[in-house]
C-alpha cells in the first residue's frame, strides 16, 4: 500500500444546508483543497512547477456519498493516486469522520497535465515520483 496524504478540516455553518448537513458541493471543494496541499507539500518543487506554467486540469471528478457530515464534525481526508498514465492520473479521496473513522464518502479526480498554453503535456518527473509514492496498492 502506498503512502496516504492526510488533510483535516471541520464542518462549519457556511458548509451546511438548512438541515445542517454538509452541502454536497463542499466535498468537491475539499477535494480541490486537498489536491492543492498535496502538490505543495508532497510533490518536490510542485508549487514552483505551477508558478512556472504547469496547469492541472480536472478532466472529471466523482463522489459517492455514504453518510452525511453535520455541523462541527471533524473530517479526515485520505488522498492517494491510481491509474498513472503518460499525461494524467487519478487522485482518490476518502472522507472519514475523524472521531469514529467511519467512511462517509469517497471519490476521485482525474487530472490532466498541460503547459502554460493549456496544451496537454507529459506528467513532469517530480509529479510522477510523488504519484508513485502515493499509489494505491503501490
Amino acid at each position: 500500500m502506498g503512502k496516504v496524504y492526510e488533510y483535516r478540516t471541520r464542518v462549519t455553518i457556511g458548509d451546511t444546508n438548512l438541515l445542517q448537513n454538509m452541502y454536497f458541493l463542499n466535498f468537491f471543494k475539499i477535494q480541490g483543497i486537498a489536491r492543492e496541499l498535496w502538490v505543495n507539500e508532497r510533490v518536490e518543487n510542485g508549487a514552483e512547477s505551477l508558478r512556472n506554467g504547469l496547469v492541472l486540469i480536472t478532466r472529471s471528478a466523482q463522489m459517492r456519498f455514504i453518510k452525511d457530515f453535520f455541523l462541527y464534525e471533524r473530517i479526515l481526508v485520505h488522498v492517494q493516486v491510481r491509474n498513472i498514465r503518460e499525461v494524467r492520473a487519478e487522485l482518490v479521496f476518502k472522507f472519514y469522520n475523524e472521531s469514529t473513522m467511519e467512511l462517509h464518502a469517497e471519490g476521485y479526480q482525474e487530472i490532466v497535465f498541460a503547459n502554460s498554453d493549456h496544451k496537454i503535456c507529459r506528467m513532469p518527473e517530480n509529479f510522477k515520483k510523488a504519484a508513485i509514492e502515493y499509489l494505491v496498492g503501490g
